[in-house]
């Protein structure tokens, strides 16, 4: 349960405290014919809010976020001053050609500045995606394995050229009984990237039934299993 709570806390991008920002969009997607995208910084508070927005390249490695330095993409502007009851535009900007075939995936992360008061400054943390010309009309991938047992886990694969946004995950057991594993957003898998969650433990240990969520803003359904070539191509266990 600790990775899910953990995972979810990393992906769903909600501040968890009332903060004194309020952003437009949970997530920023520049086309392929657009050089850049916005997003609207809003502060509602009597106070003045300052801070910076840096970009970084997104990769997951199993069961582990990666953030590295990103050159390829820009933002303006990178240092923030927000008078109360006003806004602020932060461009993201693609500095190079358009991805030719896979989506990539970056972070906009935006800190305050350190003199804010903690409570009333998180830190906000978005998906930013970089689309090929093809990727409004290809969706993404996404297959599942279950590993039943005590620790349970949950393992994912897309392998799709976009990323996979999973959303109100829940499991039905073999007499139809549901279990909301997480509520909302449960996170992202990105184009052709594992990823494996430990699951809230059960017990019949996840031995029968199946997974269904919202794929990609879709209606409910069931999460397909993973491909066994794929499953045995990878020295992940997988």
């Amino acid at each position: 349960m600790r990775n899910l709570a953990a995972l979810a806390l990393a992906l769903a991008l909600q501040p968890a405290d009332a903060g004194a920002l309020q952003l437009s969009v949970g997530s920023v997607q520049v086309p392929a014919d657009q050089a850049d995208a916005e997003l609207w910084l809003d502060n509602p508070d009597p106070a003045p809010w300052s801070g910076q927005a840096r970009l970084y390249r997104w990769e997951q490695h199993e069961d582990a976020e990666q953030l590295q330095p990103a050159e390829d993409v820009a933002l303006s502007p990178s240092i923030l001053e927000i008078p109360p009851g006003q806004r602020q535009r932060l461009r993201v900007v693609r500095l190079g050609a358009a991805p030719a075939q896979v989506q990539q995936a970056y972070r906009l992360v935006i800190t305050p500045d350190p003199a804010l008061p903690a409570a009333t400054a998180p830190r906000y943390s978005l998906p930013v995606f970089l689309d090929p010309p093809a990727a409004p009309e290809v969706a993404s991938m996404l297959q599942i394995r279950v590993r039943p047992g005590p620790s349970a886990q949950l393992q994912l694969y897309n392998g799709g050229p976009r990323h996979a946004h999973l959303a109100d995950l829940v499991f039905i057991d073999s007499r139809g009984s549901r279990q909301v594993v997480i509520a909302g957003l449960a996170g992202y898998v990105l184009p052709y990237q594992r990823r494996t969650w430990t699951l809230p433990a059960r017990p019949d240990h996840y031995a029968a039934g199946r997974f269904r969520a919202r794929l990609d803003h879709a209606a409910e359904a069931d999460l397909p299993e993973l491909n066994p070539e794929i499953a045995a191509s990878t020295r992940s266990g997988l």
